[in-house]
Formats: structure tokens, sequence, C-alpha cells
């Protein structure tokens, strides 16, 4: 009986030593389990920090890259604005050179034209003295007195032209044109004098240039026609020839003074 009781006890023990040795090995298998998780816990975080390392390495390169690019540009910018504000400098500089040679240029053109009219201005004053001197010295002939001979129309329309443009050149074409006058006598002409003081139809004029009276003059003395002379030429030679001998009787009295005809702007002669 006390056998089987030791057997059975001994073989209780033996469970329980088995029971306490899986339990054993159940936590060394646990243990192991906890030392591995443990160990890739630090190999993940070893990995970790390293990754932070890396990641911090690259984003201190990244912003060290960021700041000498943006060091780059400015240095870029500040070199574009130097060069632009040199540039400006230089075309200023230009420019000012410029107006300068223009200035001068236009200075020396300015000066050139008034040299050039001083040197017109002194030659036409020249021109006049030496014209006036020519006219004070030459030796003009005083027209021959026109009696209405229509043959020397423009021998004394020539002598007159000559003679106003040397004796009589300043005065007013009224004086010209009185003067000429006395340079013509005789019945006919008379006549014309008075017909044009009178004209009922064409009624006053004012003769503007010196010329449209000797067109006047053409015009009721010259020759009508080419050949032999008319019986009115004849007529008005005769009629004149006679005039000039009874002028000459009369006492010789200067032309400028006495042959004037009482006429003027306003007393009716000139035709309009």
């Amino acid at each position: 009986m006390e056998v089987k009781i030791r057997e059975k006890f001994e073989e209780e023990i033996v469970e329980k030593e088995k029971e306490i040795r899986e339990k054993e090995e159940e936590m060394t298998k646990r243990v192991k389990r906890m030392v591995e998780l443990e160990s890739k816990i630090r190999e993940r975080e070893v990995e970790t920090e390293r990754r932070n390392k890396e990641l911090e390495k690259r984003e201190i390169e990244i912003v060290r890259k960021e700041e000498l690019k943006k060091k780059k540009e400015e240095e870029d910018e500040r070199e574009r604005l130097e060069k632009e504000k040199k540039i400006k400098e230089e075309e200023k500089i230009r420019l000012e050179e410029e107006e300068k040679i223009r200035l001068e240029k236009t200075k020396k053109e300015e000066g050139k034209k008034m040299l050039d009219e001083i040197v017109r201005e002194q030659q036409r004053k020249m021109k006049e003295m030496m014209t006036q001197i020519e006219a004070m010295t030459k030796e003009v002939k005083t027209p021959t007195m026109f009696l209405g001979v229509s043959w020397k129309v423009e021998s004394f329309v020539k002598e007159c032209r000559e003679y106003v443009e040397i004796k009589m050149k300043g005065k007013t074409v009224e004086d010209q044109i009185l003067w000429v006058m006395t340079c013509m006598d005789g019945g006919i002409i008379d006549r014309w004098k008075e017909m044009m003081k009178d004209d009922p139809k064409e009624g006053l004029r004012e003769y503007v240039t010196l010329e449209e009276f000797f067109g006047e003059i053409r015009k009721e003395f010259g020759r009508k026609g080419k050949g032999k002379k008319t019986e009115e030429e004849i007529e008005r030679g005769m009629d004149g020839f006679w005039n000039a001998v009874e002028e000459k009787k009369k006492p010789k009295v200067e032309a400028t003074t006495s042959r004037i005809p009482a006429v003027g702007r306003g007393s009716g002669f000139w035709k309009r």
C-alpha cells in the first residue's frame, strides 16, 4: 500500500516537474521573443534615428542650397542693376555730349547765319551806296520832249524809264508819272490829258506802277500798224510840230517845275 502511494506521489511529482519544465520552456520562449522584439525595436529606433539624421542633413543641405541660390540671385540682381545704372549713366553722358555737340553746331550755324546776314546786309548797303554814287555821278540824258508822234513813243518810253531808274529811284509812282508828263506837250496831248481826267466811262484810276502809265501812252499814241504812217499819225506829228514851234517862242523854264500839270490823287486825273 505504501508502495502504491509512493509511486503515485512520484508520478505526481514527475508530472509537476514536467509542467514546470513546460512552463519554463514557455517562459524561455516568451523571454526570447521579448528579446527579439526589443532587438527589433532597437534596430528600428536606430534606423529611425539614422533616417532622421539623413532627413535633417538633407534639409540642411536644401536650406543651404536655397540660401546659396538666393544669394546668387541677389548678386545677379545687384550686378544687373549696377549694369543698368552704368548703361544709363553712359547713355546720359552720350546724350549730354550729343546735346553739347548739337548746341555747338547750332551756335556755329547761327553765328555763320548771322555773319552771312551781316555780310549780305553790308553788301546790300554797299550796292545801294554804289548805285547812289553811280546815279549821282552818271550823266543821264533828259528825255526828248514827246509831241505825240507815234513812231517816237518807244524811244520816249525808254528814255523816261532810264532817267527814272537812275534819277528818281525811291520816288512814288505818282511823282514819277507827274515828271514823265512834264516831258509831254502838244495840243493833242493836252486834249488826251483832259479826256483822261473827265472820262465818264472808266472813272478815276490810280496807277500801281509806272509801266501801266507807259502802257496807256503806247495805247493812245503808239503805231496802230506797220508800214506807212497813217493820216492820223501825220496829223498828230504836224500838230505836235507847230505846238513845239509855239513853245520855243515862249521864255525857257525848267521842265521839272513849269510843266507839271495841276493834278494829283484827288484831282480826278488818275483812272481807276
